[in-house]
């Protein structure tokens, strides 16, 4: 894994996509990674990590609150609706 690495992510036959995973802890501490979206466990041996900028391509974005704004077109530049 490289320093860039940062998002576990694998083929989920249920969802029929990739996605990002997460680790599940069993009631004895045994690891298992699972379907961001439905939970389906994950075959450790599909997994791999990618870097924040290959998200994008599967379908994932981050929300960044230093970017103003409440999101939509022309906000944060003064033109907004929702200002207060």
């Amino acid at each position: 894994m490289s320093a860039q690495a940062d998002f576990p992510v694998s083929r989920c036959a249920r969802c029929e996509r990739e996605v990002l995973t997460h680790l599940h802890l069993d009631d004895l501490g045994g690891e298992h990674r699972l379907c961001f979206h439905c939970d389906a466990e994950i075959d450790p041996e599909a997994l791999r990590w990618v870097p924040e900028a290959a998200l994008a391509a599967l379908g994932y974005g981050f929300h960044d609150d230093d970017e103003g704004g409440c999101g939509r077109p022309g906000c944060g530049k003064g033109n907004c609706a929702n200002r207060i």
